[in-house]
């Protein structure tokens, strides 16, 4: 039979941008596609795409758990449910796959259950659903996202960052849970380093409004996650530090990481692959580079056909 099928492309996503720790997070032209919808019966979940064998494929698929949060609270009936994932972002990898699954999977089962929930009650679940809307919300909206989670309502302002910014992701081929990365943090931070980063954080977002990318050197610094992430991932202090070197506005940990963000002009890009990747090189680490920029126009919902 056939049936309307929801297909929906997401994008993916670099968090924190240094010091703005589970708040600052920006869209990226990387994508995921999920087509969902209904069947006769049972679940069937098919997987293609970048890292595709990491990928769930029974009710423990993020999609499917993000789906189900939204048939829930739609209170919608259904026999059966099919989802297609062709995976574009690394997964474990810092560049909001997790998000994008979670923002795909919510966005077509919505679309299913009839478009009960607005824009911002789909990111408030996401948000909960994730701990924090950093990933999320660019994921949902496009553009840089500056959030607030307060465990109920995402509070959010984005702005649209122009193609010049370009953001090259060193994303080396292993896999570092978030949990893992998460659970290295300290429970406490000396008042000084949380002074450090409120400076900072406060310094990143005016810069990027602003345009004032000179800025974003100094304002892209942490103290928060990054020294202790280092211990995870050693190549990361003689990474940042060739990527300044190279004449990068700014090098940070993208989101738990392993992946390493700089941000740099056009005329840079080549000599900020060269140098950074020099590094992956002389340790022996396997390594992936994407060249991308900021990517406006958030997740995208469209129908699509679907025999079974």
């Amino acid at each position: 039979m056939e049936n309307d099928m929801v297909h929906v492309r997401i994008p993916a996503s670099s968090a924190n941008l240094g010091p703005g720790f589970d708040c600052i997070g920006v869209a990226l032209n990387m994508y995921t596609e999920i087509s969902m919808g209904f069947i006769e019966e049972g679940l069937l979940i098919e997987v293609s795409g970048e890292d595709y064998k990491e990928i769930e494929t029974t009710e423990d698929n993020l999609v499917y758990k993000a789906a189900k949060k939204v048939f829930e609270k739609t209170e919608t009936q259904y026999e059966g449910l099919k989802i297609e994932i062709k995976n574009g972002i690394p997964i474990g990898s810092g560049l909001g796959s997790s998000a994008a699954a979670i923002i795909g999977g919510m966005l077509a089962a919505n679309e299913l259950a009839g478009s009960i929930l607005t824009h911002e009650e789909i990111l408030d679940l996401a948000a909960s659903m994730e701990g924090h809307a950093d990933n999320v919300g660019p994921a949902l909206n496009g553009g840089l996202n500056v959030t607030v989670f307060d465990g109920n309502t995402t509070y959010y302002i984005k702005k649209e960052l122009g193609e010049e910014l370009k953001f090259i992701a060193f994303t080396p081929k292993k896999l570092l849970k978030t949990e893992i990365a998460r659970n290295i943090l300290p429970q406490k931070i000396d008042f000084k380093d949380a002074v450090f980063n409120t400076g900072r954080s406060s310094l990143l977002t005016a810069a990027l409004f602003s345009r004032r990318y000179d800025l974003l050197k100094i304002a892209s610094q942490d103290m928060l996650h990054q020294k202790y992430r280092s211990k995870l991932i050693p190549e990361m202090y003689a990474c940042f530090e060739k990527a300044l070197e190279a004449g990068a506005y700014s090098v940070f940990l993208s989101g738990a990481g392993p992946t390493i963000m700089a941000i740099c002009s056009e005329d840079k890009v080549d000599k900020v692959i060269e140098r950074v990747g020099s590094v992956y090189t002389g340790m022996e680490i396997d390594y992936r580079v994407y060249k991308l920029h900021c990517e406006n126009n958030g997740a995208q919902v469209s129908k699509v056909s679907l025999s079974v």
